[in-house]
């Protein structure tokens, strides 16, 4: 039986480790952690960042005109359709716009909101994907996601983003446990 035209897509590679990560009790919520930071960084990397970023900022002059912001942003939103998270930052930037926010404030705001946003989406897709496991049907799952959720920091990934430092950083590959001695991590 089908599940009709409101099926989700599959997973992308980044978020099937996150995943993984989550469905597995061994991981510490560090590690949960660090998979939901390189899957959002990973999904930014397709986001016009910097074009919203500089719209925002006007070029490091604050603007008076948040109409020609919000023209900015809507011809930006036509140049890349059919990208989530192109979509949803466009969105935060033109909330952030419409609230009277400027400069690093609105960059800020924007950023902040979009990788919430994006987490909010991916959740309901993972949630999706595990129902479609019955080996994951027993796990409280959506638990692990809401802890995950509370302890990720958005403004320190909006930071890393901001300043440039996520494209270069450690984010690239999840750490692995390879060795004899490297198993679950104990937490107090």
């Amino acid at each position: 039986m089908s599940d009709g035209p409101h099926r989700s897509l599959p997973l992308r590679r980044h978020w099937k480790k996150f995943l993984e990560r989550v469905v597995t009790p061994s991981f510490s919520s560090c590690e949960v952690i660090e998979a939901l930071s390189n899957a959002l960084i990973n999904d930014f990397k397709e986001a016009p960042v910097s074009r919203v970023l500089n719209i925002l900022q006007g070029d490091g002059q604050p603007s008076l005109f948040h109409e020609n912001c919000a023209d900015q942003i809507e011809a930006l939103r036509r140049t890349c359709p059919g990208s989530t998270a192109s979509n949803i930052l466009l969105e935060c930037a033109t909330e952030a716009n419409a609230s009277g926010l400027t400069g690093y404030q609105a960059v800020r705001m924007t950023l902040e909101n979009a990788l919430d946003a994006l987490f909010r989406s991916a959740r309901n897709s993972i949630e999706e994907h595990c129902k479609r496991k019955e080996s994951w049907s027993g796990m409280n799952i959506r638990t692990r996601l809401k802890d995950a959720w509370k302890e990720v920091s958005f403004s320190g990934l909006a930071s890393e983003i901001i300043f440039g430092k996520a494209a270069s950083t450690k984010k690239a590959n999840l750490t692995k446990r390879t060795g004899l001695d490297d198993g679950p991590q104990f937490e107090n």
